[in-house]
C-alpha cells in the first residue's frame, strides 16, 4: 500500500496519518484528547493503545514481532478467524484462520461525536481465501479510538450456503508483573483447560496466573476486570456477541519456544480473548450478519 495515496484518501488532519511501519508495512496512527492508537491494515491488527489518562501502553508488542507477509504478528489484537485455535477440519491450514496474515483494505476514516475516531477494515473472499475456507463473506472491522476503546467485528455470509465460523480478538494484554495482576469476572464458572487436555474446572476464586494457561470459560453478560497492582491500573473489558472466553498466558516453555517471544515476556502478557470458541459456534443463513465486540476502558487503582 502506498502511503502518500492513503494520506490522500483516508488522513484526517491531527486525527489520522499513515506511515511506513516495521518492513514496510503501512501503519495508521491516531491521535484523539482521548487516546492514541496504532494499527496496521495487515491482519486489520492493532498494534497500540495508549489512553490519555495513564502513560502505560494498554497492549503489549513484542519487541522481536515478525513483520513478514504470511506470519502473524506476535502482539497487539490479532483477529482469529474463521476458525479459533487448530486447523478444526485437520487439512493442514494454519492455526486461528486465514484474517490475521492477510492485507485487508481501509474502508473508512471519519471523526464521531466529542472528538473520538473511527476507522474501518474490510476483508473479502478471494480465490485464494476460497481455497482455504470455500465460502464468500464480507468481514469489517470497526475500531473506535475514544474514552473507550471499542473492537467490532461483524462477519456477513454473502454466499447461497450457510456457514458456521469460531473466532476471537486475541488480545495481548501488557502487564507490570504477572505475578502482582488478578482476574475477576469469572468466578463460578466451570472452564476447559487445553493445558490438561480439555479437563473441565469449577472457578472459584479470582484468577492469577502462575504456570502455562489455556483456558476456555463459557461466560455471557458481566465485564472482566485485570487488576494489575504494578502499573496500578484495572483493566475492564465488556463483551458483546460472545458466549466464550479465553486466557491465555505462554509461561516459560513456550517463550524458550517461539522466535517471536522474549524469554521473560510471559511476565509481560496476559490475553483474555473476546471469542466464539469451543462449543459457541456461530452460524450465519445467506445474507446473515454476526457482529463479536469488545469494549475496553481503565480504570486507575
Amino acid at each position: 500500500m502506498d502511503i502518500e495515496e492513503l494520506n490522500s484518501l483516508y488522513s484526517h488532519a491531527g486525527y489520522v496519518t499513515f506511515k511506513e511501519g516495521p518492513e514496510g508495512f503501512p501503519i495508521a496512527l491516531i491521535t484523539t484528547p482521548h487516546a492514541t492508537a496504532a494499527i496496521t491494515p495487515y491482519g486489520a491488527q492493532l498494534l497500540s493503545y495508549t489512553f490519555a489518562s495513564d502513560t502505560n501502553d494498554l497492549l503489549f508488542l513484542s519487541e522481536k514481532a515478525i513483520f513478514q507477509e504470511g506470519t502473524p504478528i506476535r502482539g497487539g489484537v490479532p483477529i482469529c478467524w474463521p476458525w479459533f485455535g487448530p486447523d478444526p477440519e485437520t487439512k493442514g491450514r494454519n492455526d486461528h484462520g486465514l484474517a490475521r496474515t492477510r492485507m485487508w483494505n481501509i474502508g473508512s476514516t471519519y471523526l464521531l461525536n466529542d472528538r473520538e475516531c473511527c476507522i474501518t477494515f474490510e476483508l473479502t473472499d478471494t480465490p485464494e481465501t476460497y481455497a482455504l475456507w470455500p465460502h464468500r463473506f464480507r468481514l469489517i472491522l470497526k475500531l473506535i479510538v475514544g474514552k473507550t476503546l471499542t473492537l467490532e467485528l461483524t462477519t456477513r455470509n454473502m454466499g447461497d450456503t450457510p456457514i458456521e465460523l469460531t473466532q476471537a480478538f486475541h488480545t495481548y494484554f501488557a502487564l507490570g508483573n504477572i505475578a502482582h495482576t488478578h482476574i475477576t469476572g469469572l468466578e463460578g464458572f466451570v472452564y476447559k483447560d487445553k493445558t490438561l487436555g480439555g479437563a473441565e474446572k469449577n472457578q472459584t476464586v479470582p484468577i492469577r496466573i502462575d504456570a502455562e494457561t489455556d483456558r476456555i470459560y463459557p461466560f455471557e453478560g458481566n465485564d472482566i476486570l485485570i487488576h494489575d497492582e504494578t502499573l496500578k491500573r484495572t483493566i475492564r473489558i465488556e463483551c458483546e456477541g460472545s458466549k466464550t472466553a479465553v486466557v491465555w498466558n505462554p509461561w516459560i516453555r513456550v517463550c524458550e519456544q517461539k522466535a517471536d517471544l522474549a524469554l521473560e515476556d510471559y511476565k509481560k502478557i496476559l490475553c483474555f480473548e473476546t471469542a466464539n470458541a469451543g462449543d459457541d459456534i456461530v452460524t450465519l443463513q445467506p445474507g446473515e450478519k454476526h457482529t463479536l465486540k469488545a469494549v475496553y476502558s481503565i480504570d486507575a487503582v
